[in-house]
């Protein structure tokens, strides 16, 4: 973005208000780095990220941003050789860890309704074990604990017990032979030595060392010689309590010099999140929204505040803007009289602009639209330069120089009275041909002004509209409403009326104005009318065109409703028959098969019989032969007679209705044995979730054969003992990228059965960024799956928000 477009569309003063806002010196860096970006995507994702938190924030959810310092220079003075932190830099860190893990358990809360801030809250590392060594080395006051070690205890106690015994010596000598010598009765101390307040006057009359003088010379502290030595066993133990703390803060700063890496990360993790949290409390504080954005050239803003002015003077005090420019509007050009806020205009879109490519809500109705610019270009405001020896004009030309010389299809363009500082002929002229060159290059562009020639010019040129800012002639104030197709008037003749210019001057005024008939303000004026009326016509007819177009949209979005529904049907339908014809003559070949192995059965009990009779006569051996033969010839007729009704009867299995399967009821499920229990039925889906021994499993309504009323009987498994084999090999993604909804729902769905079969624990279903569409499919698929455990976006080395990574269920 061009720098001074940023500087005079005062983006900087936004970034300022957004600091406001920041809790940490980690977020400020964040923010300070604001800036506006042009890829849609990443936009998108900022304005959503702003927008989650902001939810958060309105459920009183967000995540705790309290106990986050800045300690890099300590993580990196930890990594040193020997190195040893202070006690207050371990402190800081460890509370830093603490947020870390309050901050992850905050993020359960609303995961699936603010992934993204789910997403950055749970890739913060959590530290136990140093938040539990810190905890045992320090107490709730901040201080090394007694019990930070034995060794500390122990040295602890003794300077206790040393010190004790010392004061109860010192004690018995105020009270005995050195009474008389002090100058009070109490003992203090001086550069750690036990002392006492000896009167100057009999200094030599005690034994000691002197330690001290009074400011007047009267007393001396000095130190009995008879405790110099408990005095000097007290220093050491002190020293041997400083050593034990240092080697003890040395192991501390060692634990943390381990886990440097992780804990630099969550420090950049946590900026991001204070920096957004930032951007959300902004937002709110100012009632903005997140806009929509466009990939044409629609401009749609509603009910519109400046920032600034926001901030400043508060909602209420400040006029809101409503401008609109289609795809097919190029410029726009906007007049009216002085200080009536064509300015403000400007540099509101201006703003609006940049705030929302920068990721920021805008303070405009939710419904408001916007471009994506790779930049934007502006000459706003008197920027004569003395140091430069440039007048206005020559500073206001140099811009417009830099603007041309970079602006596309992608620029917006925003000039402020334009053509002004020069003669008004050659200044309309010139700013003609600027507007003609901006339409060469294709750029988009706002214009303010009082030339008339640009007035006409936007009547004139194709894509090119009029917009005047509204002033009150009663009470002499503009009140800074923003018409759109009309050209604004500079009333300086009324103005001047009732300001009280003398009256002839008036009257010669207005019949300059009449000598000429044409002049560009009377066809104006015509030109407005006439432009209310047919915008009044217009709206009319558009009103006639939005309703028909809404039956038509009604009446297409049902019949592709029906028709969808019908190959739906259709399709199902196919696959029951194709199924059922599949099956029967799988029953069919079994009933075969049972026949021949009847036949052979009752062949062999017939040899078998002929066998044990030998002696039988030939006569006798043919009657048996064909009482045999004609029971065999019997049963086939029975088991013929058998199969039909077998038949009818597996096609009985499927003749059930939705209205029957409620949760408990027990239903015979296609290639699986065992019966299954109804836990929830989605009619509308198609779909049922049953419960198969320890799995609960969604399913098609075709997958089931019958309701029972009983558990089957062994008969029964004759038709449905069938062995579902786990496939042996079967990938850990699967790519639906380009797919509509309606082809990947079905190879998703029989994708993660099987790998559910197989027994993985994690796949990856690849469906690319996009839109986002596909990915929210996706994920409202899994998230109504019974074997889906959880779902998460990738991280950015797996394709980040471009697949979604599964978690199953056990099979086993």
């Amino acid at each position: 973005m061009d720098q001074h477009a940023l500087h005079v569309l005062e983006f900087e003063k936004v970034k300022e208000a957004l600091n406001g806002f920041v809790s940490s010196a980690l977020g400020k860096e964040a923010a300070a780095d604001l800036h506006p970006l042009t890829n849609l995507y990443a936009i998108r994702e900022n304005l959503s990220e702003t927008t989650e938190m902001v939810r958060l924030y309105e459920a009183e959810q967000a995540p705790p941003l309290d106990g986050l310092y800045d300690v890099r220079e300590p993580l990196q003075k930890s990594t040193l050789s020997g190195a040893m932190l202070e006690p207050a830099d371990i402190l800081m860190i460890g509370e830093t860890a603490a947020a870390a893990r309050r901050i992850r358990q905050s993020a359960k809360t609303r995961k699936l309704e603010t992934p993204r801030i789910a997403r950055y809250c749970e890739r913060l590392a959590p530290f136990p074990e140093i938040e539990e060594a810190i905890g045992r080395v320090f107490d709730e006051q901040k201080n090394i604990r007694d019990s930070a070690s034995p060794e500390l205890a122990r040295v602890r106690r003794a300077i206790r017990q040393q010190r004790t015994n010392i004061v109860r010596r010192l004690e018995r000598l105020i009270r005995g032979s050195w009474r008389s010598f002090l100058q009070e009765n109490y003992h203090t101390q001086r550069d750690g030595r036990y002392v006492l307040p000896v009167d100057a006057r009999y200094q030599n009359k005690v034994p000691g060392i002197i330690h001290d003088r009074s400011a007047t010379g009267t007393t001396v502290y000095i130190e009995p010689m008879e405790l110099v030595e408990d005095s000097n066993y007290l220093k050491n133990l002190m020293r041997e309590e400083e050593m034990e703390i240092r080697r003890i803060l040395r192991e501390l700063t060692s634990l943390i010099a381990e886990r440097e890496l992780d804990l630099q990360q969550n420090l950049t993790l946590f900026a991001h999140l204070d920096f957004i949290s930032a951007k959300a409390r902004f937002s709110i504080r100012g009632e903005m929204n997140e806009p929509k954005l466009r990939e044409d050239r629609t401009l749609s803003i509603v009910n519109a505040r400046h920032p600034l002015l926001l901030m400043k003077h508060g909602r209420d005090k400040v006029v809101p803007l409503n401008l609109t420019l289609s795809p097919e509007v190029r410029g726009l050009i906007v007049t009216g009289p002085n200080t009536g806020g064509k300015t403000v205009v400007l540099k509101t879109v201006g703003i609006l602009v940049l705030m929302a490519q920068a990721g920021l809500h805008v303070p405009a109705d939710s419904n408001t639209e916007l471009p994506v610019f790779d930049a934007v270009g502006a000459d706003i405001g008197d920027e004569q330069s003395l140091e430069q020896s440039l007048s206005t004009f020559s500073s206001h030309m140099n811009t417009i120089r830099r603007v041309l010389e970079t602006a596309d299809s992608k620029t917006l363009v925003l000039l402020d009275e334009l053509g002004s500082g020069t003669d008004p002929v050659e200044g309309g002229a010139l700013s003609c041909a600027i507007l003609d060159q901006l339409h060469r290059l294709d750029a988009s562009y706002i214009v303010t002004t009082h030339l008339q020639e640009l007035k006409v010019y936007a009547y004139k040129t194709d894509g090119v509209e009029n917009g005047a800012m509204e002033f009150d002639l009663m009470s002499l104030q503009p009140t800074y409403r923003f018409t759109m197709g009309l050209p604004g008037k500079s009333n300086a003749i009324q103005i001047a009326e009732r300001l009280g210019l003398p009256a002839p001057v008036i009257e010669k005024a207005h019949a300059s104005l009449e000598r000429d008939a044409e002049s560009p303000e009377e066809l104006l004026a015509r030109l407005g009318d006439e432009l209310r009326k047919a915008q009044s016509l217009r709206a009319e007819a558009d009103r006639g065109r939005q309703k028909a177009n809404r039956l038509q949209d009604e009446s297409e979005r049902r019949l592709a409703n029906a028709r969808r529904e019908a190959r739906e049907v259709i399709k199902r339908s196919e696959r029951k028959a194709q199924n059922l014809l599949h099956e029967l003559e799988r029953r069919i070949k079994q009933l075969e098969k049972k026949e021949a192995e009847f036949k052979r059965e009752w062949e062999a009990k017939l040899a078998a019989l002929i066998d044990k009779q030998p002696s039988t006569s030939a006569a006798s051996s043919k009657s048996i032969l064909e009482e045999a033969r004609a029971a065999l010839q019997s049963s086939q007729k029975a088991f013929e007679k058998a199969k039909p009704a077998i038949e009818k009867k597996y096609e009985r299995r499927r003749n059930w209705k939705w209205r029957q399967l409620k949760p408990g009821v027990l239903v015979q499920l296609e290639g699986i044995s065992e019966p299954g229990k109804v836990l929830r039925v989605q009619p509308e889906k198609q779909q049922v979730e049953v419960a198969v021994s320890s799995m609960n499993l969604r399913l098609n309504g075709e997958r089931i054969l019958a309701i029972l009323k009983h558990k089957p009987n062994p008969v029964d498994r004759l038709f449905t003992n069938v062995k579902v084999d786990r496939p042996e090999t079967i990938e850990h993604k699967v790519d639906v990228h380009g797919m509509t909804v309606e082809e990947m729902t079905p190879i998703v769905e029989k994708y993660i059965d099987k790998a559910f079969l197989a027994g993985l624990k994690t796949v990856t279903i690849v469906h690319g960024h996009g839109m986002g569409v596909l990915r929210q499919a996706v994920r409202r698929l899994l998230q109504n799956n019974p074997i889906v455990k959880h779902i998460n976006p990738g991280m950015d080395f797996e394709g980040g928000t471009g697949v979604t990574v599964v978690q199953l269920k056990s099979s086993r």
